[in-house]
C-alpha cells in the first residue's frame, strides 16, 4: 500500500474511533468534538512519524564513510587554501616593498 493511502486510512480510522469513543463516553457535543479532533490529530501525527521513518529507511545510504566524496571536498578545500595563501603572500610582498618614512609619514616605493 502506498504511504499516502496508509495515511488516509489511519486518519479516517482515528476519526471514527475517536467519534465512537467520544459518543460512548461524553454527553456534551463540544467535548465529543474536541476528543474526536484530538484522536484524529493523534492518529495523523503517529502515522506521519511511521511513514517518515519508513521513507527514511528506504532512502538511507548505508555507506557512512564516503571516501570519494570526502577526498573531493578535501581537494577543493586544499585548492582554496593554496589560492588564499598565494594571495596573502602577494600582499605581504607588496607591503614589504613599501617603505614608510616615519619622519614625513609618507609611503614610498623602493
Amino acid at each position: 500500500m502506498k504511504p499516502l493511502n496508509y495515511l488516509n486510512l489511519s486518519v479516517s480510522f482515528g476519526f471514527f474511533l475517536g467519534l465512537a469513543l467520544a459518543v460512548a463516553k461524553f454527553n456534551e457535543p463540544e467535548v465529543m468534538l474536541f476528543w474526536t479532533v484530538v484522536s484524529t490529530l493523534g492518529f495523523y501525527l503517529i502515522t506521519m512519524l511511521i511513514i517518515s521513518l519508513y521513507i527514511w529507511s528506504l532512502e538511507f545510504n548505508y555507506d557512512i564513510f564516503d571516501k570519494k566524496g570526502l577526498e573531493k571536498r578535501l581537494d577543493t578545500f586544499d585548492k582554496e587554501f593554496d589560492s588564499r595563501e598565494k594571495e596573502l603572500r602577494d600582499i605581504k610582498l607588496y607591503l614589504n616593498s613599501l617603505n614608510f618614512d616615519y619622519k614625513t609619514k609618507e609611503y614610498r616605493a623602493k
